[in-house]
């Protein structure tokens, strides 16, 4: 019997990979639902995303866990591509071929309005900078500003890429996070002209991937794949010990015993239970930090919009605008079938690195500042007809410099606990696709050692 501390996707990828091996297991979550950060909601014909949204086509593990699933007919395109970054107060769009807002082709280059001529010019340059051929770990802001030059920080590193993550480019590691960028440049090529020949190779269906009814539909699908009694929630583990020959989880409900553990719970949910396990195992998990966010869902008659909503949606480049928003995805205009005909549904993300305290505002006004600066950028009349608020307290992890080599140092440090093993997006995966295969990696090696 396997105890998985952790509901999320890494923790349902690693049970059912369990249930897939008819290895006995035990699920602990500490809320009263699964998913983690995958949470689809049906309000009135609207198919509300309170987390992700989709997930990567390029890491084939989600797609093949889909599949497993039977779920592969189910799954959907994005209906446009066409992204946009807010910048004194206009919306510029991305290159229709780019990676991470580089532009893949010349001609993208030349015609990039978000981009100064002279920015431009620094960044077609880019293969003629020296190339850092160490493994040394550095800032995003800091291989933006080497390879690219310092204005790209602020225009594309910092709403793009730190975007993603909620994060602060200064603090957020490059290698950890977008390793092809960086091993674009160690491998000699250039990274533009990498970006370049990616463009041109990329998938015709587009980077990513949802599911017809909202990305919980794979939660549920791995949920009726294993056996109820296998899964509790409302159980929050509050403390693990090592017996003589097992582990102890101890829970509200009482203690048990099981010969291996998976720790699919957040970094800092982990570090406090290893505490009395081992210390340096613990202070590891409890230098990886996290941020908090909030999403707000707004649905408007499309007729109020005077935009006409001709794309994805947009990031904000947060040194040129002064707003609370960071981002905003035209949800109805992106996925098929999520608003019904004659409305249009967005999302609104707030907080972050850079705005900590909005996760604590209340509902009523994360929902108006949402919907007014929403109204002022996309010329929108009247209340929305929907407001949905969802928030992600220290939700958010954030792989900072470093943290590659800390996972090296806790992976090492939880090789000497027989059975004891550590997955999720605080540890190695960034998405689901990662999550799903991490989780299923390490379910696999704990079946195995368990047998033994």
């Amino acid at each position: 019997m396997i105890a998985i501390i952790g509901g999320g996707i890494s923790g349902l990828a690693a049970a059912y990979e369990l249930s897939k091996r008819d290895v006995p297991f035990t699920l602990f979550e500490a809320s009263d639902r699964l998913g983690g950060l995958v949470y689809t909601q049906h309000v009135d014909g609207f198919t509300i995303e309170a987390g992700a949204d989709s997930m990567l086509a390029q890491k084939r593990a989600g797609l093949e866990l889909c599949d497993e699933l039977g779920l592969t007919p189910r799954l959907i395109s994005m209906q446009t591509r066409t992204a946009f970054v807010l910048h004194h107060g206009k919306l510029h769009p991305l290159p229709a071929r780019s990676i991470f807002g580089i532009p893949g082709t010349w001609k993208g280059l030349a015609t990039y309005s978000l981009l100064p001529p002279a920015v431009r010019a620094r960044l077609a340059l880019e293969p003629l900078v020296p190339v850092h051929r160490t493994a040394d770990d550095e800032s995003v802001a800091a291989f933006f500003r080497r390879r690219f030059g310092p204005a790209t920080v602020d225009l594309l590193a910092q709403p793009l890429l730190g975007g993603i993550h909620a994060g602060d480019v200064e603090t957020l590691s490059a290698p950890a996070l977008f390793p092809r960028l960086t091993a674009a440049e160690r491998s000699g090529r250039k990274v533009l002209r990498w970006v370049q020949h990616s463009a041109r190779t990329a998938s015709s269906g587009g980077a990513f991937r949802s599911l017809s009814s909202g990305m919980g539909e794979l939660v549920e699908a791995i949920r009726r794949r294993l056996s109820p009694d296998a899964v509790r929630c409302e159980s929050p583990v509050v403390a693990l010990s090592r017996g003589s020959n097992s582990w102890e989880i101890t829970t509200p409900g009482g203690a048990d015993s099981f010969p291996a553990v998976i720790l699919a719970c957040p970094a800092h949910a982990a570090g406090r239970l290893l505490e009395g396990v081992d210390p340096v195992a613990a202070a590891l998990c409890r230098q990886v930090r996290y941020v908090s966010t909030v999403s707000v869902g707004l649905a408007w008659p499309g007729r109020s919009i005077g935009h006409p909503l001709n794309g994805t949606g947009f990031v904000v480049a947060r040194a040129s605008n002064a707003l609370r928003i960071t981002a905003c995805t035209w949800v109805s205009s992106k996925w098929e079938g999520r608003a019904p005909a004659g409305h249009a549904l967005l999302r609104a993300y707030i907080g972050g690195a850079h705005d900590a305290a909005a996760v604590d505002l209340p509902d009523e006004e994360l929902a108006a500042i949402a919907a007014r600066e929403l109204s002022a950028i996309l010329s929108i009349s009247g209340e929305p007809e929907i407001a949905r608020v969802f928030r992600w307290r220290q939700a958010g992890a954030q792989h900072d410099v470093g943290h590659l080599a800390r996972m090296k140092q806790l992976e090492d440090r939880l090789a000497a606990h027989p059975r004891l093993f550590a997955t999720g997006s605080g540890f190695r995966s960034i998405g689901i696709p990662d999550c799903v295969a991490d989780g299923r990696e390490v379910a696999a090696a704990a079946a195995r050692t368990s047998a033994q």
